[in-house]
């Protein structure tokens, strides 16, 4: 995405060579996002323009690719069915919700997928609807024949159909979800999923409350990419299903990028912080039929969403309590060592309330296997709150033999005991 011209270009290098998305036929050589190719047939990728260069990619015969580092290699063409799904338009209406305990996002939507069927335009022809704009492809219809676009499907927790529209739904809705478009001769299934999803995210909450975590919103293809079998016929023939965003994609996400239109309080999207990428999923698949593991590359489509926690809440209602509770257990070794009831009586009474604010943020965050940065702040203060309670105990029992020596191990601990204090929390929350 060209943000500065707002269109959607080939990836290139700094050298403006072209950098491979996917290969079909030569998984080893050609490495998705890696792969950078300076020649085709000794033509130089960097002089060419985006139209020109896909016209490259139906080349037929023996083609001899250089990559970046020098190395040719030799490809023979062959023939393969294609599908490239079109993300036409996507627009977040709102996010309702982010559950960081359970880790779901709950989001409005609205989304449009295309996907161009030139083997469906002498059809229309034949029957005469050249010159309708949409035709709505109706339930038998979808049952009756395989769809491609059908197999397109968002990553989501749960389906609710009382607050989505889409393929799944059973029931029949007022407004047409399925259809087929004709634009300047060129015919389109059109496919609309929109309402209320339910998408699973992982979080990591080792920085909190400062911490930075990433939405996903995954659309996949719903079908693997095979380099020497398709799902239409027994013929040997590859086939290949991407799926890519268009223009109505980008800029409609860029205004979600306003905190007006956005409205979340407890976290904030920053400038970049939404991206659409492409990726490629592989895994090894079990076949039921063949009772067979095989290998299988499927394309999906992240929308990713980076969001920044607002933390203003927990430093001025949790983090300045604590330290102004700790302040109060911590002003004890001021109080003369001979009178310890009422230091001791204190410092008990500070540790009591530093232990009730533990509870204040636990419904943030889920009960995790490792220590956060808040966590580390709270054990922290916790065992300086408790060196106070120690020092009343131990000087209430030395007192009587040696007072020199114990006003002298409670100027040292007071002085030195809050410089190591602020020293190990700046190391908790700024030091990597």
């Amino acid at each position: 995405w060209d943000k500065k011209n707002e269109e959607i270009i080939i990836k290139r290098n700094k050298n403006n060579l072209p950098i491979v998305r996917y290969s079909l036929f030569d998984d080893k050589n050609f490495l998705p996002n890696k792969t950078i190719i300076k020649k085709i047939d000794n033509k130089d990728l960097s002089k060419l323009n985006d139209i020109q260069l896909e016209k490259f990619t139906y080349l037929s015969g023996k083609v001899n690719f250089e990559l970046e580092n020098g190395r040719i290699i030799n490809i023979s063409s062959k023939p393969y069915k294609f599908n490239n799904y079109k993300l036409s338009n996507f627009e977040i209406l709102s996010i309702q919700n982010i559950d960081t305990t359970k880790g779901i996002l709950e989001m409005s939507f609205d989304s449009r997928f295309t996907n161009v069927r030139k083997d469906l335009t002498k059809v229309i022809n034949e029957n005469n609807l050249s010159s309708e704009r949409k035709i709505e492809i109706c339930r038998d219809a979808r049952y009756y024949d395989d769809w491609p676009l059908q197999t397109v499907k968002f990553d989501e927790f749960k389906y609710d159909a009382d607050v989505r529209e889409g393929l799944k739904n059973k029931e029949l809705l007022a407004n047409p979800v399925f259809e087929i478009i004709i634009d300047d001769s060129i015919v389109r299934t059109l496919r609309t999923e929109k309402g209320v999803g339910f998408f699973r995210q992982s979080f990591d909450f080792r920085s909190f409350p400062f911490d930075k975590q990433k939405l996903i919103i995954r659309i996949k293809t719903g079908v693997g990419n095979y380099s020497d079998s398709n799902l239409e016929d027994n013929k040997k023939i590859g086939s290949l299903t991407l799926i890519s965003p268009d223009t109505g994609v980008f800029l409609n996400l860029k205004k979600f990028l306003d905190p007006e239109v956005n409205k979340l309080k407890a976290w904030h999207i920053p400038e970049n912080g939404i991206t659409v990428s492409s990726k490629n999923l592989s895994e090894n698949r079990y076949d039921i039929f063949t009772e067979k593991t095989e290998f299988v590359t499927e394309n999906v489509l992240d929308i990713e969403i980076i969001i920044e926690r607002n933390y203003a809440h927990y430093v001025w209602k949790i983090m300045l309590p604590v330290f102004l509770i700790l302040c109060v257990a911590w002003y004890v070794l001021w109080i003369p060592t001979e009178k310890y009831e009422a230091r001791l009586n204190t410092s008990i009474i500070a540790l009591l309330a530093l232990i009730a604010y533990n509870f204040v943020f636990q419904d943030d965050i889920p009960k995790l296997e490792y220590l956060t940065d808040m966590d580390r702040f709270i054990l922290l203060s916790y065992i300086f709150c408790c060196i106070p309670v120690f020092l009343s105990i131990a000087f209430s029992k030395f007192i009587s033999r040696n007072q020199k020596k114990v006003m002298k191990i409670n100027r040292f601990i007071k002085i030195w005991g809050g410089v190591i204090y602020i020293l190990l929390t700046a190391q908790i929350f700024y030091i990597v």
